[in-house]
């Protein structure tokens, strides 16, 4: 069976996606900061929110820790 997310993101996955983008994507980074800061939307803010959490959970294999070096 296939586990499933809530399509609606916590703080704390946007905090902890933004933590990894400090240290491991800093492009993620840039491109999060320059939506989230330029658009007034909250709509855009979210689905800046949404990628970043998706970009970390990819690059972490789905674990929401950074990968193993």
């Amino acid at each position: 069976m296939e586990e499933t997310r809530s399509t609606r993101l916590s703080r704390a996955d946007v905090q902890a996606a933004l933590m990894w983008a400090i240290e491991h994507d800093h492009v993620a980074l840039l491109a999060h900061r320059s939506v989230a800061h330029t658009y007034p939307s909250e709509f855009t803010r979210r689905r800046a929110d949404a990628a970043l959490v998706q970009r970390w959970l990819d690059a972490t294999g789905g674990r929401g820790a950074a990968p193993a070096s």
